[in-house]
């Protein structure tokens, strides 16, 4: 779409080239601390879970979470054909959104009994601080803020793969400096005990983030863990992790705090959903 066909009062974001602010240079060394797990619920080495770090020009660094419908080894093979098309758009400077629509549209092409999938795919400018994302259906995506606060990322689009009209969109926030992104897929958030409705849910998760840096252990691992053990022992779905951190400056990556009392610590984490923009990528294609 030109600029003249453009509707009054749409937006144009140019995802190549992020914008000054107050003189911050748009290139420069990523200052991301990324950490991500991938389990497969059969043993194997790959699984339909896949989680992807992708540096970009102008110091940007692209996150992605894939979760393909069903488990197992299986659906490697379908989570890397997703991942390499979201990839392949990305580099190209495209949005989220639109690489999501890539995806969209290949899953509707491949012969598979359940050609579909939930993604999460983000633009994080570690400068700047900006992110931009595509939520698939994702429902687990939140940023946890350094007082226990949780922002929910809703999904900007439905789940890839369905035969519905995908109308992704694009939602643009800034991450405070004390702010860690996470995403995990529902392999971690649905874990439960046989016979229970407890899920793990998302301040479970956000309360093994906490744990982690406290302890100064792997977050991504800690979360796989946590959900693990909240599901007595066993694993009844592949399971991902994806956590994304401002790197501190002038202070330790995980700097020495006392212990503080933990549990049930997950029901004082409060929740609230975070104001977003949103675009339709459908009639608003960024100008590239």
């Amino acid at each position: 779409m030109s600029e003249e066909s453009t509707p009054v009062g749409e937006t144009m974001i140019d995802y190549s080239v992020p914008p000054l602010v107050d003189g911050t240079p748009a290139t420069a060394h990523s200052t991301l601390v990324v950490s991500s797990s991938v389990r497969s619920c059969d043993g194997g080495i790959r699984c339909g879970d896949l989680a992807v770090e992708l540096s970009l020009r102008s110091g940007r660094t692209a996150i992605i979470l894939i979760d393909i419908a069903g488990h197992g080894t299986a659906r490697a093979a379908l989570s890397s054909a997703v991942a390499d098309e979201i990839v392949t758009a990305l580099l190209h400077d495209e949005s989220p959104s639109a690489a999501l629509d890539r995806a969209d549209q290949l899953l509707r092409t491949i012969a598979d009994e359940t050609p579909y999938a939930v993604a999460f795919v983000a633009i994080v400018h570690p400068v700047l601080r900006t992110v931009v994302y595509g939520s698939a259906g994702h429902d687990v995506a939140f940023t946890l803020a350094g007082n226990g606060t949780i922002r929910q990322l809703i999904p900007t689009a439905p789940m890839l793969g369905i035969p519905l009209a995908n109308n992704a969109c694009d939602a643009v926030f800034t991450l405070d400096p004390t702010e860690t992104l996470v995403i995990v897929t529902d392999g971690v958030s649905d874990s439960h005990r046989a016979g229970s409705d407890d899920f793990f849910g998302a301040t479970r998760t956000a309360l093994a983030v906490r744990r982690s840096r406290i302890n100064g252990t792997d977050p991504s691992q800690a979360i796989l863990e946590a959900a693990r053990a909240h599901e007595g022992g066993v694993q009844a779905d592949d399971a991902a992790a994806l956590v994304v951190r401002l790197r501190p400056a002038n202070r330790q990556l995980n700097p020495t705090q006392k212990p503080i009392a933990l549990d049930n610590h997950h029901r004082s984490v409060r929740m609230k959903t975070m104001p977003t923009v949103a675009y339709d990528s459908c009639n608003t294609h960024p100008q590239l």
